[in-house]
């Protein structure tokens, strides 16, 4: 009898917050410096996030992956910036879809 490993789910999210929906000190408290990124990056294959994308401008800070859920993506960029998770949730939207479908949907968190 072969062993078969139970993979998880994935989708992949991004996660972020833009001038769109935030201000230049709200924008700020989420920034993430080079340092940050990579540990952010680091601390994302430690948690078996398969692949990950980070940005972070001073109009934007985004990360794009696959994970189980998005929250996942969210708690990385707040455990590495000076932002809350509630303050996020305030302000962030994110698009999901499946590998295997190129259809999208925006869903926002509230």
């Amino acid at each position: 009898m072969e062993n078969y490993i139970a993979q998880k789910h994935h989708y992949f999210y991004a996660v972020g917050l833009s001038y769109k929906k935030a201000d230049a000190e709200m924008r700020g408290e989420f920034s993430l410096d080079e340092k940050a990124k990579t540990n952010v990056l680091a601390q994302a294959k430690a948690e078996g996030i398969e692949s990950l994308i980070v940005t972070s401008t001073c109009n934007r800070t985004e990360i794009y992956g696959f994970a189980e859920h998005p929250f996942q993506l969210i708690k990385l960029i707040c455990e590495h910036s000076r932002g809350t998770v509630e303050a996020f949730q305030k302000l962030v939207s994110s698009t999901k879809t499946t590998r295997r479908s190129t259809i999208c949907f925006e869903w926002q968190l509230v």
